[in-house]
């Protein structure tokens, strides 16, 4: 499918569709007209790319990870080397962190707006 099919398959702009695959996310065949010519799983690789990137990880650790599953639904499974699993754990533990504190400041908010006396000018 073309770069168009797919965008419109996946709700993701061209422009990122082209991004995830100058970063090595997507690798899509080309046609001898120079299009870009994407499989059905493609459409499964570029959300899981989509999904990835909003939970916080970089491209780098996405490149690691691949779209390289085995199974499909509740058999999904992601093969992951010692190496791989220890990054992922470190930006697992990233994220953590960064909801915690997100989360003490939603706090911090919440208790200065309901103690706060609010004034008329």
């Amino acid at each position: 499918m073309k770069i168009s099919e797919l965008s419109q398959h996946t709700g993701i702009s061209s422009r990122s569709l082209r991004y995830y695959e100058q970063q090595g996310l997507l690798d899509p065949r080309r046609l001898p007209n120079g299009y870009r010519d994407y499989s059905k799983e493609s459409v499964a690789c570029a959300e899981r790319v989509r999904d990835l990137l909003r939970s916080g990880l970089g491209t780098e650790a996405i490149k690691g990870i691949g779209c390289c599953f085995t199974g499909s639904g509740a058999s999904l499974r992601a093969t992951v080397d010692s190496e791989l699993a220890a990054s992922l754990a470190h930006e697992l533990a990233n994220i953590q962190s960064r909801i915690d504190t997100l989360t003490r400041n939603r706090d911090a908010i919440q208790t200065y707006l309901s103690e706060a006396r609010l004034t008329e000018d």
